[in-house]
């Protein structure tokens, strides 16, 4: 049995939403944190008081795209997340990754993911036409198999352990 086969017969014993939440989405959120870490050291474009600006990272931060703050990627709870532009309740978006980018825990936890900030920064930073994309995503429905999950899962670890090499 392979470990692709192990890892379906446990997602088996959870709702296909329980797995998303439990082991897939978490996985997503770190690949992209880590990604954004990954990138060369320079100017990031967030907005800071209200502004578009630029931002300074080293490799290994990631910026507030909300605020502007800069963390390191991996700083847990309380510091860096990974914030959805739309909300992720929705399969049909959950794992869009042009909805997502890095937050501050205060912006994405604490003070509701500071959603003006955010449609600001995706329209200009990713364009109109992505939140036109993605607002029309959220009246979709999507459902994923358990294979399907897992191969997610596969790939986003896949993906954090380069972007994780990268860094180092």
């Amino acid at each position: 049995m392979t470990k692709r086969d192990r890892m379906i017969e446990k997602a088996r014993e959870y709702t296909t939403g329980t797995y998303i939440r439990k082991f897939v989405a978490p996985e997503f959120q770190r690949m992209i944190r880590a990604e954004y870490g990954a990138r060369p050291a320079g100017p990031v474009r967030a907005i800071v008081a209200g502004n578009l600006d630029t931002v300074d990272r080293r490799r290994g931060q990631c910026v507030c795209v909300t605020c502007g703050k800069v963390l390191p990627w991996s700083s847990g709870i309380g510091g860096m997340h990974t914030g959805h532009f739309l909300a992720s309740r929705r399969a049909s978006i959950v794992f869009e990754e042009e909805n997502v980018a890095p937050q501050c825990s205060g912006c994405n936890r604490y003070h509701g993911g500071m959603p003006q900030q955010f449609r600001l920064w995706m329209e200009v930073v990713r364009g109109p036409e992505v939140v036109d994309r993605l607002e029309r995503l959220t009246w979709t429905t999507r459902q994923f198999t358990r294979e399907e999950l897992v191969d997610m899962r596969i790939e986003f670890k896949r993906r954090l352990k380069a972007a994780e090499e990268a860094m180092s």
